[in-house]
């Protein structure tokens, strides 16, 4: 397996944004479908390195074998919604103009650049659907998106007392702490989530506490537009065929089932041509990070997340 790192935008103060840039070796000249990682964090946290292995591994793994450009993107609240959604939209675009060059000079690898499908992960599954609803995507597979942003009475929009948030105390940060929060040299793409067990750095905590507050919307989307933020304002039967895989159990606002249902009822009203919904029984948010998902756990989750990533290859 390869794994490299090349910038592909710069930050408003000169500093790289970074693509993970992930492929299996093999001698062959058939060029590679490519799948757009978009990962997940609230676009407050979060950073290409945490997409679990055995997902790489799969795809890895397929006959026609993907070639994995997972982008860092800037995050609140240097960078509102808008800021971060473009970023992702410049990653694709960067795959047409120069990836796929750079990997035939350096690497010896063919991009099949006419076969683009997107993934994502909470947050990242509703890039994953901004891209599909913006530029030319094969198909698109969402776990547990952010769903029905544009809607100010969906929980997105809402407090929460939902664990882990509400025995969560108050947090205010100190200067300290919001000098690192937001810097005033770079614009922050990436910052790991918080460990079970660990202290939370203050981006974390900051992030926790804006979300059980109802806060986490006027966050990242500070002029109200929050339609810019929803690619279901978009919904047409231009629209690639799109999975979305969701735990029946998730309750953090902005996922849950019954939204991902609405959301599929929506797409078919649309003119979605293939919108489809797996749930998950007993399955909470961001399920498939758990390190036995994939490896030790072979059962229900791991079937369904195989599910959305065969979705991609079905269609590349």
């Amino acid at each position: 397996m390869n794994d490299i790192s090349l910038a592909y935008k710069q930050d408003r103060f000169g500093n790289n944004l970074d693509a993970r840039i992930v492929w299996k070796d093999e001698l062959s000249s058939v060029p590679k479908p490519v799948v757009l990682v978009l990962h997940a964090g609230g676009l407050i946290v979060g950073n290409s390195n945490i997409l679990p292995k055995p997902q790489i591994d799969y795809l890895l793994s397929l006959e026609r074998s993907f070639v994995m450009v997972v982008p860092e993107y800037r995050l609140a609240p240097q960078a509102d919604g808008k800021t971060s959604y473009q970023d992702c939209i410049d990653a694709y675009d960067w795959i047409l103009s120069s990836l796929s060059k750079t990997m035939s000079l350096e690497h010896s690898v063919q991009l099949d650049v006419n076969s683009i499908s997107t993934l994502g992960h909470s947050i990242g599954g509703t890039l994953a659907m901004h891209v599909a609803s913006l530029r030319a995507v094969k198909a698109v597979t969402a776990l547990y998106p952010s769903l029905s942003l544009a809607d100010t009475t969906a929980s997105a929009h809402l407090p929460t007392s939902a664990p882990p948030f509400g025995n969560m105390p108050d947090y205010t940060p100190t200067d300290e702490e919001w000098a690192a929060i937001s810097p005033d040299n770079i614009e922050i793409s990436n910052c790991p989530l918080a460990l079970p067990g660990s202290i939370p750095a203050p981006r974390n905590r900051w992030q926790m506490q804006i979300i059980r507050k109802g806060q986490w919307m006027s966050t990242i989307c500070p002029d109200g537009d929050f339609a810019a933020l929803d690619p279901l304002t978009r919904l047409g039967d231009d629209w690639p065929s799109t999975l979305i895989v969701q735990g029946e159990d998730d309750n953090i606002p902005g996922s849950s089932l019954a939204l991902a249902e609405r959301t599929i009822t929506d797409m078919k009203i649309h003119g979605v041509k293939q919108a489809r919904l797996v749930s998950v029984k007993g399955a909470t948010h961001m399920f498939d990070l758990m390190p036995a998902v994939g490896t030790t756990d072979l059962g229900e989750k791991w079937q369904a997340v195989k599910e959305g990533l065969d979705h991609l290859s079905k269609h590349a």
